[in-house]
């Protein structure tokens, strides 16, 4: 085996496990909720311009009731509709404070007993009411949802039918990123003025200064920063990419903007990665969870940290169980060119093993090694459960008279099986 296969398997390794894909943080406009979950993390876009427009609705029907509950929250009001039978009920009223501040919202919504929603910054819920609709799901409806998202990021698909548009909220920083399984151009649109992210070979890295556009190599996050500004007399942005930040495009606008779009050449398929920092106070000031649900979230980070972390680590022990079958046929090698100019008379020579008979002999001595050991825990979890029995058959009243005499009563044989092969 050359070191050169050795290197085209750790690369072949790292482009299958490197890149985590969270299909929660894929964004939709309608969601409906399983049947099993009874609490939801909802993330909305809020726009700034429109304070009276919808930034979430949840709908909740029955049609065994038959009975429904709809709920359309705006950034200052909260407007909800209750229906049971014929009869119908409406209710409105102003969110507390100033409402919900624009940009990225994040609600909380629990479904049991009562029906509550929560949204961030806010202490008291927005909804507190019996649940009596009992829907088995809950539609979730607004721009740009996420539920369940437990990453500040938002992901969007790109197909050759669908454009992803990111909102926007004029000045500031947009930390960006585009994946793909075969090499693309995506075109990113800034206003009436667009720009194609093309591939630096040289500073290996996204740019936009190039007169012959290149397609972006495949299985590669590239990361690059739209950073937006307000200047005297025009509204400017600049695509920043690289460890440096370096400027790799730049656009002038006449006016803000509140959206921008990335789409694809043809029929190009990627996915666009929007990541955006959270607003901690915000988060903090919504402690209504109860101890059980904090306790069920904190188990959930936690085994999506050991699902997330766990490619990584199989992909390093792989890399390590390669180099070293790499260095023990290096050395095997050596040995039978040593053998060789020592006695070049000999017919038969040690033959060099193939490098997937190496590979499968290491694996069935661990697979080995594995059965034994659950063999071993098994037999000695067998004899502790015998054990037991024993003693409790020995601690049970004696009602005949053959057995009220003093004799201890012999504990019942055990069977110790080691390796399969039992023995008493």
């Amino acid at each position: 085996m050359s070191l050169k296969f050795l290197f085209k398997l750790c690369l072949l390794c790292n482009a299958a496990f490197c890149f985590q894909f969270q299909k929660d943080c894929v964004s939709t406009h309608d969601f409906q909720t399983d049947r099993i979950a009874t609490s939801w993390a909802v993330r909305v876009w809020a726009p700034r311009e429109d304070t009276d427009a919808r930034i979430l609705t949840l709908v909740s029907e029955n049609d065994a009731g038959p009975s429904l509950r709809k709920i359309d929250i705006t950034r200052t009001e909260l407007h909800a509709l209750f229906g049971q039978g014929s009869h119908r009920e409406k209710n409105s009223s102003l969110l507390p404070g100033d409402g919900i501040s624009p940009g990225w919202a994040e609600f909380r919504v629990t479904s049991d007993s009562r029906f509550k929603v929560w949204v961030a910054g806010v202490a008291e819920p927005l909804v507190d009411v019996e649940d009596d609709v009992r829907a088995e799901r809950v539609v979730v409806r607004g721009s740009n949802v996420t539920v369940n998202c437990r990453e500040p990021m938002v992901i969007w698909n790109v197909t050759e039918d669908r454009v992803a548009a990111l909102p926007a909220d004029g000045p500031g920083r947009y930390d960006l990123a585009v994946f793909s399984r075969s090499p693309s151009s995506p075109v990113l649109t800034l206003g009436d003025q667009t720009r194609v992210l093309s591939w630096d070979p040289e500073a290996n890295m996204v740019t936009t200064f190039t007169s012959e556009p290149r397609a972006l190599p495949a299985f590669i996050q590239h990361n690059f920063t739209v950073e937006c500004s307000q200047a005297e007399n025009h509204f400017k942005c600049d695509l920043l990419a690289g460890q440096n930040e370096t400027v790799v495009g730049s656009v002038s606008l006449p006016h803000g903007m509140n959206a921008f779009s990335i789409h694809g050449n043809r029929a190009e398929n990627f996915i666009v990665i929007l990541r955006y920092i959270k607003d901690e106070e915000a988060m903090d000031g919504n402690s209504n969870s109860s101890p059980e649900e904090e306790v069920v979230s904190r188990s959930y980070l936690f085994y999506e940290r050991v699902l997330q972390y766990c490619p990584l680590f199989l992909n390093a022990l792989l890399a390590v169980v390669v180099a070293m079958i790499y260095v023990k046929n290096k050395k095997l090698k050596m040995v039978i060119d040593t053998l060789k100019n020592q006695s070049p008379g000999i017919k038969e020579m040690p033959q060099e093993p193939s490098f997937w008979r190496r590979l499968c002999r290491e694996f069935l001595v661990i697979s080995e090694t594995s059965c034994l050991a659950a063999a071993l825990y098994f037999t000695e979890s067998l004899q502790l459960e015998h054990i037991h029995k024993a003693r409790q058959e020995g601690n049970q009243p004696k009602t005949s008279k053959s057995d009220s005499s003093s004799t201890p009563t012999e504990a019942p044989e055990l069977r110790t099986c080691i390796s399969f092969n039992c023995t008493t």
